[in-house]
């Protein structure tokens, strides 16, 4: 189904964000701190809870709107099956039934039931991702949990060819609580600029020779201020401002 971007006022939010003093490097830190839906077409209907399908957007970098689509892997999954939540982490409300990371008091992005998430800016506007924070959400029904409960993947996308960056999330701290970790990226992913990104998680049960993803249900994660950046090509830094105040269809994404 086609959709499309949210309110110029949304698109205004992102000239506000940063960017960066080093030369035409443009930046931004996507905080999931705006609202989700646009005034008039509610595309995640049960905000913050996210079902299968749903679609919602942030501001992205100088004004490029950035869409974010949770959804299902597993076979079989229906329209609106539930698969994370906007949480606010001042009050945790909507972790109702698992165990959310606790050292984050503002609103972040909860992948649950094996949950994955494409994101991207609604014109195509190609980014690299720098840096995240991210933290395991665990089941609440008292698994026990190692020292790295889980890990966290961000496949990026470019030209149909995947590069992956996954790193290792944190088991509880000496009080039992799952924390936020900030994680930078590395390698070829931190150096490359992506059409799209996925991010989706893996468990890693105690005593399992392996960790697992779309299979268990309990590979789930919480992530938030998702710093990304643009280095234009030389001659267009003056017309990246205005790139985020028109409309562009913004197609289902699924993982490739």
């Amino acid at each position: 189904m086609k959709k499309f971007c949210t309110p110029i006022a949304l698109a205004a939010a992102a000239l506000t964000l940063s960017i960066g003093a080093q030369a035409g490097v443009l930046r931004a830190v996507v905080d999931f701190e705006y609202p989700v839906n646009s005034d008039t077409t509610p595309f995640a209907p049960l905000a913050p809870l996210l079902g299968n399908g749903d679609e919602f957007y942030q501001p992205g970098i100088a004004g490029h709107t950035m869409f974010f689509d949770p959804f299902s892997a597993a076979t079989g999954a229906q329209a609106g099956d539930l698969v994370g939540a906007l949480i606010d982490g001042s009050t945790l409300a909507q972790c109702s039934g698992v165990v959310c990371p606790s050292n984050n008091p503002t609103q972040f992005l909860g992948l649950l039931n094996d949950g994955v998430v494409a994101f991207g800016a609604n014109d195509g506007f190609r980014f690299s991702v720098k840096s995240f924070k991210a933290g395991f959400i665990a089941n609440g029904s008292g698994d026990p949990l190692g020292a790295t409960p889980g890990l966290i993947r961000l496949r990026g996308m470019l030209g149909g060819v995947a590069t992956d960056f996954t790193a290792a999330l944190t088991g509880p701290d000496g009080s039992g609580n799952l924390n936020f970790a900030t994680y930078v990226t590395s390698g070829a992913f931190a150096t490359k600029e992506f059409d799209l990104v996925y991010a989706y998680g893996f468990a890693c049960p105690v005593g399992a020779a392996t960790c697992s993803a779309f299979s268990t249900d309990r590979a789930q994660f919480a992530i938030d201020d998702i710093a990304i950046e643009h280095v234009p090509e030389p001659g267009s830094l003056a017309l990246i401002g205005l790139a985020g105040f028109a409309a562009f269809g913004a197609r289902r994404r699924r993982l490739v």
